[in-house]
């Protein structure tokens, strides 16, 4: 018997297909908390000499942009209140870049990333493969029509990038550490 099975197991959904992205979701989240799962406050924060985002400023990007493709692009509405709770900064800061998020502790990072999860797999499982994949039209200035089924491919996409610049940060930051101690 083999140590790994390397199959995709649609998720409850409308349809096998949503179910199959869901699936998608879960895994690449599920990377993404095994690299941020043994990271102490001191890791979490590290930031390098050139200004790259912080893993903790990275996990509550990759939960924001994930409300907002949600809400803002697919739903049409605003954050509801338990979201902008969870999510009280801003998407971006005045430069454009992700909004610094410093000494929020790794359980309040990962109580984010389930929260926002279980509501973006609450909605997209109860849509149909029409609704899955019917366009919603350009609002607000913004130049591009999107499907859920595009947005989900983005987010997961996203997050995969953001996840192997946790692995590089983690890497750096430890090797920083490391050799700050043996001086």
């Amino acid at each position: 018997m083999p140590d790994k099975i390397l199959q995709v197991i649609p998720q409850p959904a409308g349809c096998d297909e949503i179910g199959r992205w869901l699936w998608a979701l879960a895994e690449v989240r599920q990377r993404t908390l095994k690299l941020a799962d043994d990271c102490d406050q001191q890791t979490l924060d590290w930031t390098s000499d050139d200004g790259e985002n912080c893993i903790g400023t990275l996990l509550y990007h990759i939960a924001i942009v994930e409300m907002s493709w949600l809400y803002l692009d697919l739903l049409r509405q605003e954050f509801p209140e338990d979201v902008q709770y969870l999510l009280p900064l801003p998407v971006a800061d005045e430069n454009r870049r992700p909004s610094p998020l410093i000494g929020a502790s790794l359980i309040e990072h990962v109580s984010r990333l389930h929260a926002t999860r279980e509501i973006t797999v609450a909605i997209l499982r109860e849509m149909d493969a029409q609704e899955w994949r019917r366009l919603r039209p350009p609002i607000d200035g913004l130049d591009y029509e999107v499907t859920p089924e595009w947005a989900v491919f983005h987010l997961i996409e996203h997050e995969a990038g953001h996840a192997a610049q946790i692995s590089s940060l983690k890497a750096r930051s430890q090797r920083h550490f490391e050799s700050h101690d043996s001086k």
